[in-house]
């Protein structure tokens, strides 16, 4: 009789062992964030992609032996010339492939000879590394003024750019929140509240601009704020399932309204989520915040070793928030070019001094 007949796999203990770890050995076993397994799992899939694309035909025929460390240097060369990936990002996919190799050795499907190999595989150096890259509030208010408002995407764009530059948020954080984590109190004010890396728990003023952003979303996409608190803020719909918003999604937008601005201003950079917090960092700086604020601003556990930390209440960041609408690095108050030249403002931001 005919049927359809599934591909007989060339190493099923790979594809077995690619399961357990996904599923029990990261989650169960290292007790690893939902979070932490899905980046594994991502970097995994890019993995066998890039097998496909270069080393075999088909997924069927991939083995364990393909993970070794001729296969993973041309992997780390395919992320960056194919894939334009960012230094930090190729060497994160290094990491996860390194951890996934370490698994297959310890259940004997690769040999220990071969991990010694791998893990002799330096990250990439990152030239740029004392280099802060960052938008001046003209380009900002520029790559915002892109989105068409008079589609429903273009207004979930637009707040989405608008809520990851005003928050300071790492794109992830952005993400996971549900609609409950914008609080808008009874006096106007807006906060959001953040669970960030390493599951720590923070609270961020939110602009009036961006609160106004909140409620033209929120008609659309959450009309009925009442019952959809414990909702993903932002989501993708198809064919009528509700699911979280991607971060491929996110790069996708960012990189067409990149494209339209750069009809108007040539010299903008390469837009990825990460750039929109470097830039809130280096405005709320410029704009005499103390590094102690802006460290918590943005969630960092240890932005400058040598620095004592103050623990920056809600209300301390709201003054910083005003005081940084009265100065001219505001992005939603007129439009500035900035020249920053700063050395010394540099290597604080960068952790150098």
């Amino acid at each position: 009789m005919g049927g359809l007949q599934m591909k007989r796999l060339k190493d099923p203990e790979l594809f077995s062992c690619i399961k357990k770890y996904l599923t029990i050995y990261l989650p169960q076993i290292k007790n690893r964030s939902s979070n932490t397994v899905e980046a594994h799992r991502f970097s995994l899939n890019l993995y066998l992609d890039f097998l496909i694309d270069t080393v075999v035909k088909d997924l069927s025929e991939i083995k364990a032996t393909d993970f070794c460390q001729e296969n993973i240097l041309l992997f780390m060369e395919w992320l960056s010339k194919e894939r334009k990936n960012e230094v930090t990002t190729v060497n994160v996919r290094l990491s996860n492939i390194r951890s996934f190799c370490k698994y297959l050795s310890k259940n004997g499907l690769i040999l220990h000879s071969d991990i010694d190999d791998i893990a002799g595989i330096k990250k990439l150096s990152d030239l740029r590394k004392h280099e802060v890259t960052y938008l001046t509030a003209g380009t900002m208010k520029l790559i915002l003024e892109q989105p068409d408002i008079s589609k429903k995407t273009g207004i979930r764009d637009k707040f989405y750019m608008a809520l990851l530059y005003d928050s300071g948020c790492r794109n992830q954080e952005v993400l996971d929140l549900q609609v409950k984590d914008f609080i808008v109190n009874t006096d106007g004010s807006a906060e959001l509240h953040i669970l960030g890396k390493g599951r720590k728990y923070r609270v961020t003023p939110i602009s009036n601009e961006v609160t106004k952003l909140f409620y033209s979303y929120c008609s659309i996409f959450h009309p009925d704020k009442s019952t959809a608190q414990q909702h993903l803020l932002f989501y993708t719909k198809r064919n009528g399932i509700v699911t979280k918003m991607s971060p491929d999604n996110v790069q996708r937008f960012l990189s067409s309204y990149e494209a339209s601005a750069r009809k108007i201003q040539e010299d903008i950079m390469h837009l990825h989520p990460h750039l929109f917090r470097h830039t809130r960092a280096m405005h709320l700086y410029m704009a005499g915040v103390p590094l102690p604020i802006v460290s918590e601003w943005l969630g960092h556990s240890n932005m400058e070793t040598t620095l004592i930390y103050a623990q920056a209440s809600i209300e301390m960041k709201r003054k910083a928030s005003e005081k940084l609408k009265a100065h001219e690095s505001s992005v939603f108050k007129g439009d500035v070019t900035f020249k920053y030249d700063d050395d010394e403002m540099i290597k604080k931001l960068s952790g150098l001094k």
